[in-house]
């Protein structure tokens, strides 16, 4: 049994979705994304995923972490070549590529040399708010048929941005996984408690970090409780790397700076647990602005350290939250920040149904129909960058600091092999 899409392409009346996912940031947003592609009984529609072995690879806790309340089963653990060999022995109809730039074009290029005329559909996206759309972050990605977007605003910036690279992928426009679309308004108590959502890369330099922490406890001196929502525990790897811990630097700093040490509390955990009735969201830039904005929680973006497309924090612009962290303290104490409404609707909350499934849909009857895009093989955007990441999922973590280090140059023949 086949059914007809819109295209008048015979869609399968069973659909294959594999995601894999290089991080514990990726592999949340992978598993939210696959359960929302359809009711978790559709007969018709099979979801799973993997996560591919990288120096960012989520460990036991972060992976327990990502699957939880999901239907995904908990996902192996495979090397680069274990995957090549598992895709090309089962052929998935479409896969959900759930990976930063450098991992997802190894991961692709891989993909479609293992499968060659039989590739499947490749779909990808990024795991939070994703302007601006860079032209590194296209550019890695010009391969897929597919790239999902979570705001109106970013469906035009990534169509150009891709236009630039020469291809022109489908750009569904989905919501941001994590988002409570509810009636629900939890905003309605005064605001105790001020949970600060902390980030790896913003600010990227250790006096800011430290400024912030000042801030911040000065907060708690005002009379509220302070929260800084870390993103991982100690030893545990990010998506991205964090040269300067928060709960490091206020252990080494806080008396210099006048505070007692129980000024911050440091947490970690899934962010919903913090989000609660009496407490509002600081951060510079994180999307956990977006969740605290849909409970109806008061939220401020800080503009301490600038709105710069460095600190992320330049789509808020417009948002009504853009603050200081002492206007925020300010604005908290009377029932605010008020955003913009419309704002709201161009950036992340929109209302409507998700395109992604209909496009999913869409991609696996092109499939069936031999019609996706040629693809013979993904050319890297930058050969040196590709061979490194190559080395760094192909070698044991020894033998790649061995050939890091070498000064004579190395030929990676396995690299134009099929995995």
């Amino acid at each position: 049994m086949v059914l007809l899409n819109s295209d008048e392409h015979a869609v399968p009346a069973s659909i294959r979705v594999l995601a894999v996912a290089d991080s514990d940031s990726y592999l949340k947003w992978a598993c939210a994304t696959l359960d929302r592609l359809g009711p978790a009984d559709d007969a018709g529609l099979s979801r799973s995923a993997m996560i591919v072995k990288t120096p960012i690879a989520p460990t036991t806790g972060q992976i327990a972490a990502a699957v939880a309340g999901s239907s995904v089963v908990r996902p192996s653990v495979l090397s680069l070549r274990e995957l090549g060999r598992r895709i090309r022995e089962d052929v998935p109809d479409v896969v959900l590529i759930a990976a930063t730039g450098p991992v997802a074009e190894v991961l692709a290029r891989v993909i479609v040399r293992a499968t060659g005329d039989r590739r499947p559909a490749l779909v990808t996206g990024l795991p939070g708010m994703a302007l601006p759309a860079t032209r590194e972050g296209t550019a890695r990605r010009r391969w897929c048929d597919a790239f999902v977007v979570h705001s109106r605003r970013e469906i035009e910036a990534y169509r150009e941005a891709f236009a630039v690279q020469g291809v022109t992928p489908d750009v569904p426009l989905a919501q941001l996984p994590f988002l409570e679309h509810t009636s629900q308004n939890l905003g309605t108590e005064a605001v105790k408690r001020v949970a600060f959502a902390a980030q790896a890369k913003v600010p990227d330099n250790q006096p800011d970090r430290v400024t912030l922490l000042d801030r911040l406890a000065r907060l708690s001196e005002d009379g509220f409780e302070v929260i800084v929502k870390l993103r991982a525990r100690k030893g545990e790897r990010q998506t991205h790397n964090e040269a300067f811990p928060y709960d490091d630097l206020w252990e080494a700093e806080h008396a210099r700076l006048g505070h007692d040490r129980a000024a911050l509390h440091f947490v970690d955990g899934p962010m919903a647990e913090w989000l609660q009735p009496g407490t509002a969201l600081m951060t510079v830039s994180s999307t956990a602005a977006m969740e605290s904005l849909a409970l109806g929680l008061s939220t401020a973006i800080i503009d301490d350290f600038g709105v710069t497309p460095e600190l992320l924090n330049e789509p808020f612009a417009g948002s009504g939250c853009v603050m200081s962290v002492a206007d925020a303290a300010e604005a908290f104490r009377a029932g605010g920040p008020d955003p913009d409404p419309t704002w709201l609707d161009e950036n992340y909350l929109h209302g409507g149904e998700s395109e992604l499934p209909a496009s999913v849909r869409r991609l696996a009857g092109r499939r069936a129909a031999g019609n996706l895009t040629e693809l013979r093989d993904v050319k890297p955007w930058q050969r040196s960058r590709y061979i490194r990441m190559a080395l760094q999922m192909y070698l044991p973590k020894f033998l790649y600091d061995v050939v890091r280090l070498s000064t004579r140059p190395v030929r990676l023949l396995f690299l134009d092999k099929k995995a």
